[in-house]
């Protein structure tokens, strides 16, 4: 099973928090101290931090260890997280398990495949390479607003995730393509993305929010792909609003 923290076990409604790919459950320190009434669940997905031994398949592969993770606590359905690789992730744990998840909030990614260059392919292949470096690590780390580069590396300064986990999960987000799933989907989502994202993240917006149910789509002005990191309280705020089904901060912008 994945490795997981919890903030307050067996107290409050729970919250499990799906971190971006090269990183581990520590990326969400910030934003979860942030949200003392809510159980924080913060998991180590597959090829990563403390699950690194456990094999990266796909993203339906690892939708199903996080359905297991939550089994295990035996209080679902919970409220999820994700940012990049954790909303790929947690966009396949809600197709596949809906049952297990009552809300979410999904940041960074796209619903359909990115058109990916030999030249954009031969740059993922490098940088995977790079993040055997502590100092593209930290880089890393600082271009998603995280200023404790730290987080990037485990306590023995070794990397997060593998050059070949980098690898595949870079290349599986390129192709990644749900829009058939999208109207299957009950889960009440709310899909956000930074007014800085890759284009492709931006142009996905209205379709996940035409095509999915109950799905609300949402842009945060003048931040990227790491807005969560670079403004912790305006993403607890988000957070809580959602699940209270309250009004969403005003700073967000619709689509």
């Amino acid at each position: 099973m994945l490795h997981f923290s919890q903030t307050k076990p067996g107290d409050g409604p729970a919250i499990v928090f799906l971190h971006a790919a090269g990183f581990d459950r520590r990326m969400w320190i910030a934003a979860t101290e942030r949200l003392p009434e809510f159980n924080c669940i913060c998991i180590d997905l597959p090829g990563h931090g403390k699950s690194k031994a456990v094999e990266v398949t796909d993203f339906a592969q690892a939708g199903d260890a996080v359905a297991d993770v939550i089994g295990s606590l035996g209080g679902a359905p919970v409220d999820i997280a994700g940012l990049s690789m954790g909303s790929y992730i947690g966009f396949k744990l809600m197709a596949r398990h809906p049952g297990l998840v009552r809300t979410a909030v999904l940041s960074g990614f796209q619903c359909d495949p990115i058109p990916s260059s030999a030249f954009l392919r031969t740059m993922m292949h490098v940088s995977s390479w790079m993040m055997a470096s502590k100092r593209s690590r930290e880089k890393m780390a600082r271009s998603m607003g995280i200023m404790d580069v730290r987080l990037i590396s485990q306590p023995d300064r070794r990397a997060n995730a593998s050059a070949a986990t980098m690898r595949k999960i870079g290349a599986d987000a390129l192709a990644f393509d749900v829009r058939a799933d999208l109207p299957d989907v009950p889960v009440r989502t709310l899909v956000i993305a930074g007014e800085k994202e890759h284009s492709a993240i931006n142009a996905s917006l209205p379709v996940f929010q035409d095509r999915m149910p109950n799905c609300t789509a949402r842009l945060v002005p003048g931040l990227g792909h790491g807005w969560i990191a670079r403004d912790p309280d305006l993403f607890a705020a988000t957070m809580k609003a959602w699940i209270r089904q309250e009004t969403l901060p005003e700073r967000l912008a619709g689509v």
